[in-house]
């Protein structure tokens, strides 16, 4: 299971803990749905972009070659 399918799982649990909670304490459960969300989002995002867009593993992020040993 992906971690943004784990995240959702915990936003779904506290909106459970929410409706079964007393009222005061709901605000802050549905807060924790929310960035359990917002996560689950994030992860998605980082998850849809490529590892090697350019298919040259040997090449830094500036796009100087690495050095080897």
């Amino acid at each position: 299971m992906s971690s943004a399918n784990e995240y959702r799982i915990n936003a779904e649990d506290c909106l459970r803990m929410a409706k079964a909670s007393e009222e005061r304490d709901r605000p802050l459960w549905a807060t924790m749905a929310q960035s359990w969300l917002r996560l689950a989002e994030q992860s998605d995002r980082v998850n849809l972009v490529p590892e090697d867009p350019t298919g040259d593993a040997d090449q830094q992020t500036d796009g100087a070659p690495q050095a080897t040993n």
